[in-house]
């Protein structure tokens, strides 16, 4: 189409002078309104330089190319249904040729563009710009980089990555188009095949389509701007509008944002405000450690808090503010929660220090707590803790006070009987007095967890054993209780409704113990005897006894050196055992690891260190275990045996060999002034005994080379002379004292 030729045939021959000077009139009043009350926009210096270029080209007979003037020219079009006088009407018809001129200009120069996405990092510009000249003359290569980093080590490259992506313009579309249709073989650039696909504009087709009206859409009657709705923004062409959203979902969706993505939308309109104030309806859960907006570099402040709980406190029945990165005034910060969160069920304020008489407000103002969490308050005294629980301890029904080193346990006597579960872990300074108030005043808890609490006695055992008659769940682990004996521990078989125990590292659990518990506690699922006692006081007569345990489900025996394969034997008639853990039991052999073929409900099995296991047992035992139909996966854990991953083969079975070493992350410290922690899945960092473990460690790794690798004239077949051979070697090396 000849644009100067149809736009002068559609201007030049429809257009009467009364239209014309009604026209200038319309962009004079334009121009004054804007002039007055400086509107939407200041077009000033773009009015003037339309009329200078109108008059020029004569209005009358425009005579125009494709220029700046031209797309002001639409700009203004677009305002005069609103501001011509007295109801006259504008034939948005007269301008519709040039609506798709422009259109049509916008759309030729996509049409030339393509976008090349997974490009190699070593690529240049000039390079790329290069490569895709086989298609078609290139007239514009855009290859971003990646923002340039500095480092002080002068370490980094000088040179940043490209981003992957370029925009490429050819001068002639049919270039693009056979750039476009080339085979994946011909994009192939320093051994990576790079994808072009089509350039789509941000602007979905350029001012033209923007600026277009829909004609068949306009209606007959005359606009004024008394009845005109439209505006600059009304034209423009929208892929999804969200002021049509309808209230219910948009309060849906915003619920799902993150805190500060929907404290902010508040400020986009009228509507999102209210619906995003009703979204905290739906918010009845807010754990702050998950929103990522707060970090070290942007800690969560008390302003932030107060935000955050005036617009969901209302709604909010839990509340966990642990392992948030903070710089809050703890006063405030626990009066907040007591003023704007009256109807809290859940609340962990984890790491939060206060004065006692804020914690005292806090309590009087949660009438509805049933669950607190209050752990890792090294610094926190008896009396915090009391008026903490002053007024909302009777109706507790789960505390966790884990690593309380101040805690002496004089508020125990505000619990009440609803309490069912007491987390007590690394808090060493309660006394005889505290167990004696909570067996007083809870005595339907149902989980106690009292590992590392040194200073219980064996009354205070005895009186748990018969005051808490509906107890399931006991931890009693550490290795520093200097005021219970063996004889106290017995009293936990009597305890008929145990269901979980863990004694690990306690140094006093014996045989008698054991014995005792196999047969009191027929309810009992989970038993786990980590590190306990020595290898004097358990001997295989007393693991042996486990067997009669036949409702367990889970059995953690690590690092006992009672364990062997006659031990397994015994312990094979347990059918419904689930995990079984074997970490470090040095005496074990592959008679025993066959023993657990005939466990039939195996889901985990870790024998890392177990270093007298060889190929032939673990073969077996994948074998034992083929695949099928909704058969569950079971994992098989051989790090630090003498297993060689390239002789194992795992076709056609449901086992999955794990060939990571956990033998050496499951360690407890033994100063107890230096605070000691039982932890799982990290190393002690006890300066004190790292030369100890690291002794102990390259005694293990050379015992376990030795075994693997060392040079034998006959090699033992028999199982009795291999567990002499291998305890002689451990006394030679230190590991079993005498």
């Amino acid at each position: 189409m000849d644009f100067n030729r149809s736009f002068t045939s559609n201007l030049g021959s429809a257009t009467s002078a009364k239209s014309q000077q009604s026209m200038f009139k319309a962009l004079r009043r334009l121009h004054g309104q804007n002039l007055e009350s400086r509107g939407l926009h200041d077009m000033t210096e773009a009015f003037q330089s339309f009329v200078t270029r109108a008059r020029f080209f004569s209005i009358g007979k425009l005579r125009r190319t494709w220029s700046h003037s031209a797309a002001e020219f639409m700009k203004y079009r677009r305002l005069l249904p609103m501001l011509l006088a007295d109801g006259e009407a504008f034939d948005g018809g007269e301008t519709d040729d040039f609506d798709a001129s422009i259109a049509f200009q916008h759309t030729s120069r996509d049409d030339r563009k393509i976008v090349v996405s997974n490009i190699s990092s070593r690529v240049t510009q000039s390079q790329l710009q290069s490569f895709f000249s086989q298609y078609g003359k290139v007239t514009s290569c855009i290859l971003p980089r990646e923002e340039k980093k500095t480092s002080i080590f002068g370490t980094l490259p000088k040179h940043s990555k490209n981003c992957g992506t370029a925009t490429i313009t050819f001068k002639k579309a049919e270039h693009a188009e056979r750039a476009k249709n080339a085979s994946p073989e011909e994009l192939k650039f320093y051994d990576q095949l790079m994808v072009v696909s089509a350039y789509v504009s941000k602007k979905r087709g350029g001012k033209g389509l923007v600026l277009s009206d829909d004609v068949g859409s306009r209606e007959d009657t005359p606009l004024s701007r008394a009845s005109s709705t439209q505006s600059l923004a009304s034209g423009s062409e929208q892929l999804f509008n969200l002021g049509s959203i309808p209230e219910k979902v948009l309060k849906r969706v915003i619920s799902f944002l993150p805190i500060h993505e929907t404290i902010r939308i508040e400020r986009v309109n009228k509507k999102f405000m209210e619906q995003s104030i009703k979204s905290w309806e739906l918010i009845n859960r807010l754990v702050l450690a998950r929103e990522t907006v707060f970090s070290k570099q942007r800690p969560m402040r008390t302003n932030h808090l107060k935000a955050i709980l005036t617009r969901a406190g209302a709604h909010l029945r839990s509340l966990d503010m642990s392992g948030v990165v903070h710089l809050l005034d703890d006063r405030r910060a626990v009066k907040m929660i007591a003023t704007c969160c009256p109807n809290l069920v859940e609340l962990d304020i984890s790491g939060t220090h206060a004065q006692a008489e804020a914690l005292e407000e806090l309590g009087e103002s949660l009438t509805h707590l049933k669950q607190l969490s209050y752990r890792g308050m090294e610094t926190t005294g008896d009396k915090a803790f009391y008026f903490l629980l002053k007024n909302c301890g009777h109706s507790l029904k789960f505390a966790d006070l884990r690593n309380s080193k101040r805690l002496h346990g004089r508020s125990f006597r505000l619990f009440g009987s609803q309490l069912e579960s007491l987390y007590l872990d690394g808090s060493s300074k309660i006394d005889e007095m505290a167990f004696e108030d909570l067996c007083t005043s809870c005595g339907g808890l149902k989980e106690l967890r009292i590992n590392e609490c040194y200073k219980i006695t064996d009354e205070n055992l005895s009186m748990i054993a018969r005051r808490m008659e509906d107890l399931s769940i006991l931890t009693l682990c550490g290795d520093g209780f200097k005021n219970l004996t063996s004889a106290g521990l017995i009293h936990i078989s009597h305890m008929k409704n145990i269901t979980e125990l863990a004694l690990d590292y306690n140094t006093l659990v014996n045989d008698e113990l054991l014995i005792s518990i196999s047969a009191g506690l027929p309810l009992l699922s989970s038993l786990s005897l980590a590190n306990a006692g020595d290898d004097a006081s358990i001997t295989a007569e007393g693991v042996s006894a486990i067997k009669n345990l036949s409702g367990l489900t889970q059995l953690d025996v690590s690092s006992l050196a009672a364990v062997n394969s006659a031990v397994m034997t015994q312990l094979g008639a347990l059918k419904k055992l689930e995990i079984i853990q074997l970490r470090n039991c040095t005496y074990l052999g592959d008679e025993g690891v066959r023993t657990m073929l005939q466990m039939p409900n195996l889901r985990h099995t870790d024998l890392s260190g177990s270093i007298l296991v060889s190929n032939d047992s673990i073969q077996e035992f994948i074998k034992a275990f083929p695949s099928g139909p909704k058969l569950p996966p079971i994992t098989l854990v051989v790090g630090g045996t003498a297993a060689d991953a390239s002789k194992l083969s795992v076709r056609g079975s449901r086992v999955v060999v794990d060939f990571s070493d956990y033998s050496t992350i499951v360690a407890m410290q033994t100063s107890q002034t230096s605070g000691s922690k039982f932890v799982v899945g990290s190393v002690s960092d006890c300066e004190d005994n790292s030369d100890d473990d690291f002794e102990v460690l390259t005694a293990q790794r050379s015992f376990y080379i030795d075994a693997v690798c060392g040079e034998e004239d006959s090699p033992i077949t028999d199982d009795g002379k291999l567990a002499e051979w291998a305890e002689k070697e451990a006394r030679s090396l230190g590991l079993i004292k005498d």
